[in-house]
């Protein structure tokens, strides 16, 4: 919806990193544009993550089309998180899948100085408990982004070889780990890829990250998008017109399939997704998209659906509690029975700071404390 639209929860991938609560937003701020990285030492560059025997395209993609449900655990960024407990969680409520931010941001916040150790733990807790992993490679450091756009909330890099090199050494890294790569999050809105949605810009990012990972991984999948609910306008623009502006770049100009499926983020909030109120509603943008894929000769692709869920808060798009596990129970069915359906996301498995005001930090099915909320068991007991 219109109102949802740039402001959608997988902005939380921004908001729980640099605006946690409004009163540390300027410290936040400065942590982005002035942070340096620590000193490399052995034990973060080297810690090494021990992978499974090599496996081909065709394991990988016949693995994750068995992926019914999976969940995000964004929380886990937020102070104090616990993050093996939120992915234990995770896979407790029979989740086969969680979808991790990489965060360029945060592992190389100075040009050359990289600190995986944070991702390392969370992809090393989704491994020990059997949960396939989408990493989403997102959000450029400062160092990197033309430097009139330093201060614009999360702006493409101003070179995407920069951007390549980053996919590349995430993608050997967890190589047969992280079997499936986003590239970037809601690159369809000016919130998350500033200053405007560019398609162009984002062909070459999607371009050279894709063959980047490729070579580095040529086991794992590339996903396109993932799109945010939006309408055409003069920073964004809808999912439709983005995916269709991808195929016009990728006729022109690549010289192989860049990526292996679409992602959408299809929020319906506070409407049931089968339930669509408007001619923008998500229920009716994914027959969109599909239509555009169809159109370009690419039906065999799955559209994966890497975020959806409901907010339990008083303003906004948010819902009481009941009618959140109403919407997730909906939502999923509703995806489910798509033929062209890839694996399904709920965001988010834990909230951020339950009671907030601000609407992102409340989607989860347990609060805070880890106490449940209705959706948690409504979720639990769909089919998988």
């Amino acid at each position: 919806m219109v109102t949802h639209g740039p402001c959608l929860p997988g902005i939380l991938l921004y908001v729980r990193k640099h605006c946690p609560v409004i009163a540390v937003l300027a410290v936040t701020l400065a942590a982005c544009t002035t942070h340096q990285a620590p000193e490399p030492n052995s034990a973060t560059e080297t810690s090494s993550i021990t992978a499974p025997s090599p496996v081909s395209p065709a394991q990988t993609r016949e693995h994750w089309d068995s992926v019914t449900l999976g969940t995000n655990v964004a929380s886990i960024d937020m102070p104090g998180a616990d993050a093996e407990r939120d992915i234990a969680g995770a896979a407790s409520a029979r989740f086969e899948a969680v979808r991790l931010p990489v965060e360029w941001s945060e592992i190389e916040p100075s040009a050359g100085q990289l600190d995986w150790s944070a991702l390392d733990s969370e992809v090393n807790a989704a491994t020990s408990h059997g949960l396939a992993i989408l990493g989403v490679l997102t959000w450029a450091p400062t160092w990197a982004v033309p430097p009139q756009y330093a201060l614009t909330a999360h702006p493409a890099p101003a070179n995407p070889a920069d951007f390549a090199q980053f996919a590349s050494a995430a993608a050997e890294r967890y190589r047969d780990r992280i079997t499936a790569w986003e590239i970037w999050n809601e690159p369809n809105v000016a919130a998350s890829f500033g200053p405007s949605a560019d398609p162009l810009r984002y062909c070459a990012m999607l371009t050279d990250a894709s063959r980047a990972i490729r070579v580095a991984a040529p086991a794992a999948l590339v996903i396109a998008g993932p799109t945010s609910p939006a309408v055409d306008s003069a920073n964004d623009l809808s999912p439709a017109t983005f995916v269709d502006a991808l195929y016009q770049c990728d006729a022109a100009t690549f010289d192989a399939p860049t990526f292996d499926a679409i992602a959408m983020h299809p929020y319906s909030t506070p409407d049931l997704l089968s339930e669509p109120s408007a001619a923008w509603a998500s229920a009716n943008e994914i027959a969109r998209v599909r239509a555009v894929m169809d159109r370009r000769g690419d039906s065999a692709k799955k559209i994966w659906f890497s975020e959806f869920g409901a907010p339990t808060s008083a303003g906004g798009p948010g819902v009481d509690e009941q009618r959140q596990a109403q919407i997730l129970v909906d939502g999923i069915t509703a995806l489910r029975q798509l033929d062209y359906a890839g694996p399904i996301f709920v965001f988010d498995y834990r909230d951020s700071m339950t009671g907030s005001d601000i609407p992102d930090y409340n989607y989860g099915l347990v609060r805070s404390d880890y106490s449940p909320k209705p959706a948690l068991a409504a979720v639990e007991n769909l089919p998988r």
